[in-house]
């Protein structure tokens, strides 16, 4: 584990409650990136989310869970309310990962079915979610923690990049993306390019330097689509083939 459970709890314990402080008084703000969602539909977006893990953290499915992860219309609380339902399940769901056995076998929708892939993976939807509050209040700042920020981005490309148990119907990409980023501790190169099974990609980091290398988070928020291709400028990569490597993600 490149984090610990700590460093995890930590950062969903900043990013969910910098949401909640962005969404107070904006609950009717548009959401930029989802763009069918206004503030309140993000707040509870979230909440049901961790409501949802939650449940796979404590009973250990095998398989995916009935409940809808976005979660009924009917349990979603007034407005009014959202704010303090979102805090209060998260306390909920950092006690069950803190508790939690992460080597324990669940059902997720990652190549790791355990534990530790719903602990690692929720850093990322918190952070990403706070920024779109951020975003949509206008006011306020968004930072993430560089060591949490590198984490993320090569969990999202391991998992959230076509791989072999979620290939893509895309052609291959045919070359090689090389991505520079200052990562702590020294820059870094990522390297993608088209994996053995067709539909897949392969990723590795490795130490180097490459112009104008991008910081973790930044990153994190490409792969993600919340700031443009020219969050990368100066890395010599076209809008095409970004296009293409976009083909293999998904963010939902």
């Amino acid at each position: 584990m490149t984090l610990s459970v700590a460093d995890c709890t930590a950062a969903i314990r900043t990013h969910t409650e910098g949401l909640a402080a962005a969404a107070e008084g904006n609950l009717d703000k548009r959401i930029e990136h989802c763009p069918d969602w206004s503030m309140a539909n993000l707040v509870w977006h979230l909440a049901s989310v961790h409501r949802f893990w939650n449940q796979v953290v404590t009973e250990l499915p095998t398989e995916l869970p009935d409940e809808d992860q976005e979660g009924a219309d009917d349990t979603r609380p007034p407005d009014d309310e959202l704010i303090l339902t979102l805090l209060a399940g998260m306390e909920t769901l950092l006690a069950s990962l803190e508790a939690a056995d992460q080597s324990a076998p669940c059902w997720t929708w990652g190549l790791e079915e355990n534990v530790w892939f719903v602990t690692r993976h929720q850093v990322q939807e918190a952070a990403v979610h706070h920024w779109d509050a951020v975003n949509a209040a206008g006011t306020g700042s968004w930072s993430m923690d560089p060591v949490v920020a590198m984490d993320a981005v090569e969990e999202f490309l391991t998992h959230s990049v076509a791989n072999t148990r979620w290939p893509a119907m895309a052609d291959p990409i045919g070359t090689t993306i090389s991505l520079g980023v200052a990562r702590p501790g020294g820059e870094a190169v990522i390297t993608i390019s088209d994996g053995d099974v067709p539909g897949t990609l392969r990723h590795e980091i490795r130490s180097g330097s490459t112009p104008a290398p991008v910081d973790p988070a930044t990153l994190l928020l490409w792969l993600f689509r919340r700031v443009p291709d020219d969050a990368l400028a100066g890395q010599g990569l076209d809008g095409a083939l970004l296009n293409r490597f976009r083909s293999f993600t998904n963010t939902d």
